[in-house]
C-alpha cells in the first residue's frame, strides 16, 4: 500500500511528488550488474592482499556499471538502472538467494521480480563463490556445537553474520573539505614517507594503495555522470532541463574530486 506521506507535508514541489509517486508504483527487480562486475575483478585479484582486491573490484565496478539519469532528477547517482531495484553482492552469501529464484515474486513481503536472463547470470557467477563467500568463512569458525545451536534457534546472529551492518563513522566533511585529490595526494603523500623496514609496510603499503585506487574510481565514476549528463543536454528540448542537465555536468565535473 502506498504511503502518501509528503501530502502531508506542505509545501510539496511537483518535481519531488512526480518523482516520488514514480518510484513508489516502480515494482521492484533483481538486478545481476555488481555480481557479474565483482566477480570478474576477483578472479583476476586472487592471492592479492584483500583490501586491493576490494579496491579493484570497486573500481571494476564504477568504471563499468550502468548509469542513468532519472527525468527530473537534480542530484544524481544510481547503483542500479531502474528506480527500484536491487544488486546483488555474491561475495557475502548467495545460496539463500539461489534457493528462492522461483519464488521472489510469489513473496508476502519485499517482492521482487527476476528475468531469466539475470537467473542465467546470477547462477554463473555464483560458481566462483563457492567456498569463497563471507557467509561460509564464518561458518568454517564455528564449533559444531554453536552450528546446532543456531540452526534450532538458540540464539541467531543475523546480517553478522554474512557481512557488518555498517556501524561507522565516516568522515564526509573531510571530502567537502579537501575533496578526493586532496586525499589522494595526502595518501600518497604518507606512501612515499613509509619506512621500508618496518614490519608492518606490505601491509600500510596496500592500505594507502587501496585508498588511492577507491577515490580515483569515485572520481572517474562522477565524471562518467558529467559526461552522461552533457550528452543528455545537447539533445534536450526543454531549456530548463537543458539548463539543468548543464549544471549537473559542471558539477560533476567538479565534485567530488575537488571541493
Amino acid at each position: 500500500m502506498q504511503v502518501d506521506f509528503l501530502d502531508r507535508i506542505e509545501p510539496v514541489a511537483p518535481r519531488v511528488k512526480k518523482m516520488t509517486d514514480a518510484l513508489l508504483s516502480a515494482v521492484p527487480s533483481i538486478e545481476s550488474e555488481r555480481a557479474r562486475l565483482v566477480t570478474e575483478s576477483y578472479q583476476k585479484t586472487e592471492n592479492m592482499p584483500v583490501v586491493m582486491r576490494r579496491a579493484l573490484a570497486l573500481s571494476h565496478i564504477l568504471e563499468n556499471m550502468p548509469i542513468v539519469i532519472h527525468d527530473g532528477e537534480l542530484i544524481v547517482g544510481n547503483f542500479t538502472k531502474h528506480l527500484r531495484s536491487a544488486q546483488i553482492f555474491p561475495e557475502y552469501s548467495n545460496e539463500w538467494l539461489l534457493a528462492e529464484f522461483d519464488t521472489l515474486n510469489e513473496r508476502t513481503g519485499d517482492v521482487f521480480t527476476i528475468t531469466d536472463r539475470v537467473k542465467d547470470e546470477l547462477r554463473e557467477t555464483f560458481r566462483y563463490w563457492k567456498g569463497r563467500t563471507v557467509n561460509e568463512l564464518a561458518t568454517s569458525y564455528m564449533s559444531p556445537e554453536t552450528l546446532l545451536a543456531m540452526k534450532h534457534n538458540v540464539f541467531t546472529v543475523n546480517n553478522y553474520y554474512f557481512n557488518g551492518i555498517g556501524h561507522v563513522t565516516v568522515d564526509y566533511a573531510k571530502v567537502l573539505r579537501i575533496g578526493f585529490n586532496g586525499i589522494i595526494l595526502e595518501a600518497e603523500q604518507v606512501l612515499d614517507s613509509l619506512d621500508l623496514s618496518d614490519s608492518d609496510y606490505p601491509e600500510k603499503k596496500a592500505f594507502l594503495q587501496a585508498v588511492i585506487l577507491s577515490a580515483n574510481a569515485a572520481v572517474r565514476f562522477a565524471g562518467r555522470f558529467s559526461a552522461l549528463a552533457s550528452s543528455m543536454a545537447e539533445s534536450e528540448t526543454d531549456p530548463q532541463r537543458k539548463k539543468e542537465l548543464e549544471t549537473i555536468a559542471a558539477v560533476c565535473r567538479r565534485v567530488p574530486a575537488n571541493p
